[in-house]
């Protein structure tokens, strides 16, 4: 049966069309992602596969004729990708950068973009960033000379993920003066009616990860482009797409829960097959350590982008901050799992084909690059520097608002609006906010079978302390604000990442307080809850960190549903089963949706 909450039985369904991974036949198994980085192949098959389910059709709107339905549907279908491969959910994931076009565009705008995905399935890319200057958008040189029938391009964008193989380019360039505070302008630009002359691809990029995926450029040489091309005003074009981030490093918390998902996966079969010193090896008491903890970030992570991911429904405009947090600490806790995971493989994990084919290098390589797109982590810890002093001076401010929304996953969602993302949060981010309410609301529930007294009287102790902290914490912010014009010191990132924990633990106090009664006992107990809330000084973990009790709660969870063929997640999400040929079982709701969906001809793959 699909998850009783409706957000997830998309992603169960393309699970089930997907198949199992680990049968080498489907489009998408480990062994064929393996087969193609090894041969720096791109996934072609996969790409018309995925077309095959309409994928596509969730990242456009439902007024404009797609299936999107919310942010946490998007998220839960990532983590299906991307489990199986990186490769493959990053190629597949450009499809978010339409999203420009909902944000800035005029209507008849969207409708075109709308109609070039849904129709054609035309893949975007997004060339920003340039050779010389990486993040820093507003010194880009590519220049777009306004004329009387719309603008002339000039330069290069480099790197860039499907810049070669997709039909439309979501651009920035220059119109104003360089520097200036709106000098860019944002296009979306479909090379198919360009003169073939008059732009060029740039070389392929060899990759450390990813390495079947289409990363080079693209130039332009005098390119002419209609004015209806350009999105939003001129010179809007870095606020469009600071605003785009703010959605999409939202989103990218979702391949990083997938990737993790795979890493646990894989050293969890490694140590169910081995047997050492006459026993299995996850009877060992240092490898239970690592895969309690490694799970346990998993499920801080879940939190985290579960919190961010209806939270970009219900508060838009807190997004400057918040969504560079659910990127850093997602990937954060996914990078330190992974690391300390490949310690427990021990040999295999310098041998590239002694387990599951190296599927656990791989991933381990693909999963990297999360926090280096859509703004590094240093990038977004700059930011969320830049604006702690605001944000300690708004958690003074009373939020009064109905928390249920943005924590209980019964509980639906307002429409997204993508109009009301604002550039600054002005000291705004939900989470911490809700953490008066949320104290209360602890104090005030009964001990129960699954939660005694003793271990709710600890839960109340680490809430307390978690609150404890978030005021010494802004009490340093507010004590030594960045200074304006000046590069941030360390210490000030520093402040960041220890934000970042403090956020994570409060969306995990607030996802448990307001779901416990329909989520299972696992869930109901607590033990992972309390363990998250003493770990929320930071994504890092060390070997010890956890007591006994909560050491063996949380691998006797994680076991059962690795035998259970689950997620590995707070939820209990079905998995394809082994064996399971792709395709053999696709939803109704597939059927009814592919039913008026022109083939796919692979053209844009």
């Amino acid at each position: 049966m699909p998850s009783h909450l409706p957000q997830y039985q998309e992603a169960e369904y393309l699970e089930t069309y997907l198949g199992d991974p680990f049968r080498a036949s489907n489009s998408i198994s480990h062994r064929q992602a393996v087969t193609l980085d090894e041969a720096e192949a791109f996934p072609e098959a996969a790409m018309s596969h995925l077309h095959g389910y309409a994928l596509h059709h969730f990242y456009v709107p439902a007024k404009l004729g797609g299936g999107f339905s919310t942010c946490e549907e998007v998220i839960s279908m990532a983590r299906v990708l991307a489990r199986r491969d990186m490769n493959v959910a990053v190629s597949y994931s450009t499809m978010v950068w339409t999203m420009l076009a909902w944000i800035g565009g005029d209507p008849a705008q969207k409708q075109r973009v709308a109609d070039l995905v849904l129709r054609a399935g035309t893949f975007p890319c997004l060339a920003y960033s340039e050779a010389p200057h990486g993040a820093d958008l507003a010194a880009n040189e590519l220049v777009a000379t306004k004329t009387p029938q719309g603008y002339v391009l000039n330069g290069e964008k480099w790197p860039i993920n499907r810049a070669t193989r997709s039909d439309l380019v979501v651009l920035l360039a220059r119109t104003g003066e360089k520097g200036g505070a709106r000098s860019q302008s944002l296009f979306i630009i479909d090379k198919r009616e360009l003169n073939s002359a008059s732009y060029y691809h740039l070389p392929r990029v060899k990759t450390y990860g990813l390495r079947g995926c289409d990363i080079s450029g693209i130039g332009f040489r005098g390119c002419r482009v209609p004015a209806n091309a350009r999105i939003g005003q001129e010179g809007a074009g870095l606020e469009l797409a600071l605003k785009g981030f703010q959605v999409t490093r939202t989103f990218c918390a979702g391949l990083s829960l997938g990737a993790g998902d795979t890493l646990l996966r894989s050293v969890v079969d490694f140590l169910k097959g081995r047997q050492l010193y006459g026993a299995s090896a996850v009877e060992i008491p240092h490898a239970r350590e690592v895969i309690a903890n490694s799970y346990l970030s998993l499920l801080i992570g879940e939190c985290v982008a579960t919190a961010a991911a209806r939270g970009l429904h219900l508060f838009p405009d807190h997004f400057s901050a918040w969504s560079a947090i659910a990127k850093v600490h997602t990937t954060k806790l996914v990078d330190h799992a992974g690391q300390s995971l490949a310690g427990v493989l021990g040999a295999r994990f310098y041998m590239r084909e002694q387990h599951q084919e190296g599927m656990f290098q791989k991933m381990l390589r693909d999963s990297a690059i999360v926090s280096v797109f859509d703004g590094s982590s240093i990038v977004c810890l700059d930011s969320l520097a830049t604006q702690l002093p605001s944000l300690a001076r708004g958690h003074e401010r009373a939020l009064e608002t109905d928390w249920s929304q943005l924590y209980d996953l019964r509980t639906s969602l307002p429409e997204l609006n993508l109009q009301k993302l604002d550039l600054f949060g002005r000291g705004r981010d939900a989470v911490p906010s809700s953490l008066p309410h949320l104290l209360r609301m602890l104090d005030g529930i009964e001990p129960t079978t699954e939660c005694p007294t003793d271990r709710l009287t600890r839960l109340r102790a680490a809430a307390l302390a978690v609150s404890q902290r978030l005021i010494l914490l802004d009490a340093a912010a507010i004590a030594d604000p960045p200074q304006r014009g000046k590069r941030l010191p360390p210490q000030q990132f520093a402040l960041a990442e220890s934000y970042c924990g403090l956020h994570a633990a409060i969306a995990c106090l607030g996802v448990w307080l307001h779901n416990r009664d329909h989520l299972g006992g696992f869930f109901a107990e607590g033990v992972w809850l309390l363990a998250a809330l003493e770990r929320s000084g930071g994504a890092h973990f060390e070997t010890g960190s956890l007591d006994a009790e909560t050491r063996e709660a949380l691998t006797s969870r994680l076991l059962d549903q690795y035998h259970d063929h689950q997620l590995f997640s707070l939820l209990s999400l079905r998995l394809a089963e082994p064996g399971q040929i792709e395709g053999s079982s696709p939803s109704e709701n597939w059927k009814a949706r592919s039913a008026d969906i022109s083939p796919f001809t692979g053209a844009d793959a």
